[in-house]
């Protein structure tokens, strides 16, 4: 910028920088306590004896001051928008990849409800028995590949979090395959009566919040309480019939509950995860 009409030539920022006594990695921080010190030095007031000579000192320091902000400030703003197109980049990359492995283990998640698997008779033998078994790899190679992941930030490590502790505890409620014992004393038939109820809610709510279109049917449909319904079944397990044999499931299930609704509160902005689309 050419100097203003009568006003003082424009300095050379590395000069000016000389003047100070800072090197280029200096922040805008240094610049100020080092014009700071040069005022105390320099200014009229504190040079009466010497008030032109003062003056004419804090012009130059004042032009100086001008040259090295503008300088620093240039230099800030290059390495700022550096990071962040490194940090922008990070991103997309974990997210291609976050995408990819997300979707294979939804994959496994989606044959499961597809074709009944969470019924343990279902899954027995025959084609449902290789269906079943699919679906478990997939969501344990999902698995397995989400703990390799790194995340750049820490929005994408609650993303991935998240979504591993739902993988994970998925995963063992699939490999659940408990059936009630017609024998069981009247006690444990009502502690199954309320583990069976939060269960199929809790699968119920699932569906809705994952496979909305593809799996959608009357009982989600008319299920809007779901996750605070499966939660009281839940605990009516573990709390009404602690001496239970189902409390162990039911902790289980509940865990994955909670991670379903966690699922559910980032998946705004997830879209590899379809939840409210």
């Amino acid at each position: 910028m050419a100097p203003r009409p009568g006003g003082p030539a424009a300095v050379d920022p590395e000069k000016a920088l000389k003047l100070f006594g800072l090197a280029p990695s200096a922040t805008l921080r240094d610049l100020n306590t080092s014009y700071r010190c040069l005022v105390r030095k320099y200014h009229p007031d504190y040079n009466p004896d010497r008030k032109s000579w003062a003056h004419e000192a804090m012009v130059k320091i004042n032009s100086a001051y001008d040259a090295a902000m503008d300088h620093l400030a240039s230099l800030r703003y290059e390495e700022i928008e550096e990071r962040l197109d490194e940090e922008i980049k990070a991103h997309d990359r974990f997210t291609e990849l976050f995408a990819a492995i997300a979707n294979s283990v939804l994959e496994g998640v989606f044959i499961y409800y597809q074709y009944g698997l969470e019924n343990p008779f279902i899954r027995e033998q025959g084609v449902p028995r290789f269906r079943y078994r699919l679906a478990l790899r997939k969501v344990a190679a999902g698995i397995s590949q989400l703990e390799r992941l790194q995340p750049p930030n820490a929005v994408d490590t609650e993303t991935l979090e998240v979504f591993s502790s739902f993988s994970i505890a998925f995963l063992q409620c699939m490999r659940m395959d408990r059936i009630q014992d017609p024998s069981d004393s009247r006690s444990e038939k009502a502690a199954y009566r309320h583990y069976r109820t939060g269960s199929e809610l809790l699968d119920d709510a699932i569906r809705k919040l994952l496979f909305r279109a593809e799996l959608s049917g009357p009982r989600t449909r008319a299920a809007p309480h779901g996750f605070p319904v499966c939660h009281a079944e839940f605990m009516k397990v573990l709390i009404e019939h602690g001496d239970s044999s189902w409390v162990t499931d039911a902790a289980i299930k509940s865990y994955l509950l909670d991670t379903v609704g966690k699922l559910e509160g980032i998946g705004p902005r997830v879209p590899t995860l379809g939840i409210g689309q």
